[in-house]
């Protein structure tokens, strides 16, 4: 069976991806993405995490967001992180793996919360694009 070939746009976001500095440094520093950084900067000019605070990361895997606010809150924090895909475990992290828009699994999202105050609900979500009319039509032309 032979591999699957690439089409050229691909190839070409492959290889404008690996050449991203942040995707270099996330990878040299053992990060999980380069959105490790993007919250780096929202936390240096924004300070939203402080010791002790009750996070919930939507759309967390690969678990780049959750992995910076691990650091940030400390061992008196905690973070409640939800995705469709599987995440590799992260200390300090609780996940729950499923679409939190379904209500067994928002019920176990807020089973989790418990009567925790939540300060901060972050998500780095994107919408899956493919398959949808308006957006697959224009780009075909």
């Amino acid at each position: 069976m032979t591999g699957k070939k690439r089409s050229a746009s691909s190839s070409r976001w492959l290889q404008e991806h690996f050449s991203d500095k942040y995707v270099q440094q996330a990878q040299k520093k053992g990060l999980r993405s380069r959105a490790w950084f993007k919250l780096d900067e929202i936390q240096q000019s924004d300070k939203i995490f402080k010791p002790g605070m009750t996070i919930v990361d939507l759309g967390a895997a690969p678990g780049g967001w959750s992995q910076y606010a691990v650091t940030q809150i400390g061992n008196s924090g905690r973070i409640i992180a939800c995705d469709l895909l599987p995440m590799d475990p992260i200390v300090g992290v609780d996940f729950l793996q499923g679409d939190f828009r379904d209500e067994l699994v928002l019920k176990a999202l807020l089973e989790r919360v418990g009567d925790s105050k939540v300060q901060v609900v972050m998500s780095d979500m994107a919408p899956n694009m493919c398959g949808t009319p308006a957006v697959d039509i224009p780009r075909a032309m």
